[in-house]
């Protein structure tokens, strides 16, 4: 019984893994196209309302960001990733001494979270500001 439950968790580990890094592939997808979007509107000239205006540099602004903490998040993984493959090999040459290393592999998994929960967050008002920059200029037409 309690192989069954440790291959579940496996299995269940590496289905959020995957759709881990699918979310942040799509917002990162997401944001870099309403990027490109709301940056095409001001180099247009397509917003000229003051207000729209600024809630479109605004969106501009916050899906920037959602893109770098995208990469950044990236990144982090790939460190966390390098550091459990260094713990399991030095399991497997039966080294004791693993604390530190568990620890920071910890700390960088908790840290790509917050990342990837920055990322959502600044996508989010990237997306409504860009959203309501868009309805103010159509909405007295």
């Amino acid at each position: 019984m309690a192989q069954e439950t440790h291959d579940s968790f496996i299995r269940w580990q590496d289905i959020t893994r995957s759709q881990f890094s699918a979310v942040c592939n799509l917002i990162l997808a997401l944001s870099t196209g309403l990027l490109a979007f709301n940056s095409t509107l001001l180099l247009d000239h397509k917003l000229s309302l003051g207000c729209a205006f600024g809630f479109a540099i605004t969106s501009i602004f916050f899906l920037a960001a959602s893109v770098i903490f995208a990469l950044w998040c990236s990144v982090n993984r790939l460190r966390d990733f390098r550091l459990t493959t260094q713990i399991a090999r030095r399991r497997e040459k039966d080294e004791t001494d693993l604390q530190v290393l568990r620890d920071e592999a910890k700390s960088l998994g908790s840290f790509t979270w917050g990342l990837f929960w920055f990322q959502v967050a600044s996508f989010g008002l990237g997306a409504g500001c860009g959203a309501i920059a868009v309805v103010i200029q159509v909405w007295p037409r």
